[in-house]
């Protein structure tokens, strides 16, 4: 798998993460340990979770990074990896309340960190945002926890453009390192905000300029819409969840949908290649993050990581009529 630099850092990444949210819970651990194997030996380095995966699933707490420490242990490939955790996610059942201050976030780290039997982690990302909690105080948090050691280096998931940019200024004011990254929902398909999670946060075209324009990397979760386009390219898009459906299922992405298949007939590219590769031709660093739960859709998936489209067809994937 190609790799290529992370901005702002010294980390080498595999162009193609690993997300491993329901690892050690929906996926059980065989299978998690046989899909994480498999996406190491294709080259792949980024492993992604978060304190908060889980959560939501009954005696899934903390499965995700736990599974990653026990991986970790076993496979003993520590110093190879990139590994990725995020905090500072509210409580399921308080989502209107920010976790935000001091106390809460370090209190995850070194949670998540205990987990996965390590000292300190490559990229930590703060899940979601408090805007009522100036930049300036998150990041002078997040640069004391870099000087202890905790963490190398810092991103954002789920925030707003302008706390982005925010955050960016504050950055070069305080000469510190800041974020370096994103972790918001983006792919080929545009979603329909208002049938999604209130918390989250899109990568809009706005924001893709404002990346190019910073040259400022994205992580992208959802790189292939929960599966939408293959979905309609098999008939089985009525099986698919009402919140897929919600998010994705409109005029616009069924003619994004009519240009892949043109695209495909150009280049002999599958759907999910054509979709990843959307996001890995974009003019600053994009590195999705896969959520697969099968070896199949890995294995279809990493094909991906070594497709190269032209400005020409990025730009007519998203010609909307």
């Amino acid at each position: 798998m190609r790799t290529r630099l992370i901005p702002r850092t010294t980390l080498e990444a595999s162009v193609l993460c690993l997300g491993t949210a329901e690892f050690g819970s929906v996926v059980e651990d065989s299978l998690s340990e046989t899909i994480t194997n498999r996406y190491l030996d294709s080259g792949g380095n980024v492993l992604d979770t978060a304190e908060v995966y889980a959560e939501w699933i009954p005696g899934g707490s903390h499965r995700s990074e736990e599974f990653l420490g026990r991986w970790l242990r076993k496979r003993k490939t520590r110093n190879d990896l990139i590994l990725s955790t995020k905090g500072a996610h509210p409580k399921l059942d308080s989502m209107d309340k920010p976790r935000m201050s001091k106390k809460d976030v370090e209190s995850d780290l070194n949670s998540s960190l205990q987990r996965l039997g390590v000292d300190s982690v490559d990229l930590y990302w703060l899940h979601r945002d408090d805007p009522g909690t100036p930049v300036e105080e998150i990041l002078l948090m997040l640069e004391a926890f870099r000087k202890a050691g905790k963490i190398r280096y810092a991103g954002f998931s789920n925030w707003t453009q302008p706390r982005a940019e925010a955050a960016r200024v504050a950055a070069e004011n305080l000469g510190v390192t800041g974020f370096i990254g994103s972790q918001n929902q983006w792919s080929l398909a545009k979603a329909d905000a208002s049938k999604g999670d209130p918390t989250w946060a899109y990568v809009d075209e706005s924001f893709a300029k404002w990346h190019a324009q910073y040259g400022f990397a994205a992580f992208p979760y959802t790189p292939q819409a929960n599966g939408y386009f293959r979905r309609l390219d098999n008939g089985t898009i009525a099986q698919a969840s009402e919140l897929v459906k919600g998010l994705f299922h409109h005029p616009q992405n069924q003619s994004r949908y009519r240009q892949i298949k043109t695209l495909q007939t150009e280049t002999g590219f599958s759907v999910a290649q054509i979709a990843l590769g959307y996001l890995l031709g974009q003019s600053f660093p994009v590195f999705p993050v896969l959520g697969a739960k099968k070896v199949a859709d890995l294995e279809e998936s990493l094909l991906a990581s070594e497709v190269t489209l032209t400005a020409d067809q990025i730009d007519s994937l998203t010609a909307d009529p």
